[in-house]
Formats: structure tokens, sequence, C-alpha cells
């Protein structure tokens, strides 16, 4: 006989032998006669299917999960409220009820929009990387890409752009250091930064190449305030400092050129230092010897001194 499953409410271990044929009205009346014996030799329900001891199922899950349904089933009917006739109460835990599983919709929903949420910022981001070329059409990771992998310490996508832009191509060793040092956080300074001429222009080329990278975000979807990014990444108050200091001046006069507190400036310098590292070994990864070497001495420059003893204790 078809029957839908959702009007199936249990099985029971009682068969009943139904007629090939239910066409004829005696067959249908000898079911519901049998049905009806049935009802009344067993008042509290018919006795369920049991999976373990009728059906022989011995996995250790099916067990262990008809054990639970029969202790809570145990709880309810053992509950003062199974056989209450309050339809007041029993209205308001059926609510109850109701609004914990409308909760646990919204939850469901809430996961979701934060798995898209974080789907659409992973597509925007591809598309920023498209664009500065560190992937191309296929996702596959190009020579910028690789550069930035090597990155950690500065913002990756700033730092491969002046890699690439050709900007550390145009500058001294010295100069190398002070720019790199804009990328090191540092203890902001209350006095106006007025640099020399040989540090004006780099600060200024990195600058706007933090504006350009900052508006490729925001053309991408990504909201990105323009100003707060280049003030974010680009930390300049050191850069007198680290300029001096790796020309050769004595810590006693670059400590001069500053309010920042020397313990913050010999922190800042070599942390510095492990930057410039890490940009060596950047341009090591995509063959560019010249800037290898300029890292190199750049780092070379600032390893001396007070700044790099073992221990501040002289």
């Amino acid at each position: 006989v078809p029957v839908q499953l959702p009007l199936i409410s249990t099985l029971s271990k009682i068969r009943l032998s139904v007629p090939p044929d239910l066409r004829p009205l005696d067959a249908r009346q000898s079911i519901l006669l049998a049905v009806q014996e049935l009802e009344s030799r067993f008042p509290q329900g018919l006795p369920k299917l049991n999976p373990v001891k009728d059906m022989k199922i011995e996995d250790p899950e099916v067990v262990d999960l008809v054990n639970q349904i029969e202790e809570l089933e145990h709880k309810l009917f053992a509950h003062p409220l199974n056989k209450s006739q309050d339809e007041n109460q029993i209205r308001c835990f059926q609510r109850k009820a109701e609004v914990n599983h409308e909760i646990q919709q919204l939850k469901s929903k809430m996961r979701d929009s934060q798995i898209q949420k974080f789907r659409d910022e992973l597509k925007n981001r591809s598309r920023v990387l498209k664009k500065l070329g560190h992937i191309d059409a296929d996702g596959v990771v190009q020579l910028k890409g690789r550069a930035a992998c090597l990155i950690d310490t500065g913002d990756e996508l700033l730092v491969t752009e002046l890699m690439f832009n050709g900007t550390f191509n145009d500058l001294d060793h010295h100069q190398v250091a002070a720019l790199a040092s804009c990328f090191i956080p540092v203890d902001k300074s209350s006095e106006q930064i007025n640099l020399r001429m040989e540090l004006a222009k780099p600060l200024q080329q990195l600058q706007e190449s933090a504006r350009k990278i900052a508006e490729i975000q925001n053309e991408c979807k990504l909201e990105v305030n323009v100003d707060e990014y280049v003030e974010s990444t680009v930390r300049p108050f050191l850069m007198d400092v680290i300029y001096c200091w790796s020309k050769g001046a004595t810590f006693a006069e670059v400590i001069q050129m500053t309010d920042i507190f020397e313990g913050s400036i010999i922190r800042s310098a070599r942390r510095l230092d492990e930057f410039l590292n890490q940009l060596r070994a950047a341009a090591q990864a995509v063959g560019e010897v010249n800037l290898e070497k300029k890292f190199a001495a750049a780092s070379e420059s600032l390893r001396r001194g007070i700044m790099f003893s073992n221990s501040l204790y002289l």
C-alpha cells in the first residue's frame, strides 16, 4: 500500500496479514477490525519496533542512539507537564521552542552571510593583486607576488611597488635605509618633519605609490580611506635619524635630531635591519642583483655602535 512518509509516525513490531486485493469492501473491513482489535489489546499504544532487539542491529552507534532516545522518552513521560492540562503553559513552551528554532535559523543565515562576505572580500582582493601584477588572470603568482611573499614587516603591496617601479634603483644605500624606515612602526614625533633634499623626493614617491595602491583598492570595492592608508603605512619620523646614522653619525648626534626616545630609536633600527634583510631576500628571489646588494649595504651601514650592541649596559 503506497503511503507518504510524512504520514508515518512510528513503526510497530506487530504485523498484520494484508489481503492481496484491498479493493473489495470485505477485505478493507477485515483490516479495520484487526486494527481495532489491536487497539483494544494495547490501550497504551502499539509496541514499537526496536532496531536492536527486533531487527538485531548491533552497530554501536545505532545502539547508543536507541538508548539515548529511550532515555529521553522516559524523561519526557516522567515530566510533570506531560499530563498537564494547562493549555496556556503548553502554548508558552511551544512558543519558546519556535523561538529557539528561529534563533538557530538566524544564526545559520548569519554564518552564511559572513562566509559570503569573506568570499566577496577574497574576490576583491584578488582583483587588487591582478591590477598590481602580483598574479595573472588565471591566479598564478608572478614575480611581484613572489617578492611580496617574503615581506612581513611592512606593507607588502607598497614595498613591492617601490621595488618594481624603480624607486629604490635611483637611491644610494643610505637613502634606501632612510626610506625603508618609513615602514617600521615607531612612536609619532610631535616635531614638524623637515627633510633634507636627498630624502624629500623619495618620501614623495613613497606617498604617491601608497595613494595609488589605496585608490586601486577602492576601485576594487575594498573600502579604504586613502589619506588614512597613506598616513598609517608611511611613517617618516626617523628618516633623517637613520640617514645620518647610516652615513656614520654618532648616537649622541642622532638622538638630538628627534624627540623620540632613545630606546624606541634602537628598537626601530634593529627592526629596520630585519626588514632590509627581507628586502634583500625578496630582491634575490626575483633576480634583482643590484637591489640585493643595495639592501645588503644598507643593512651593513646600520649594524654598528650602541644600536647593535649585545647589551646596552655598557
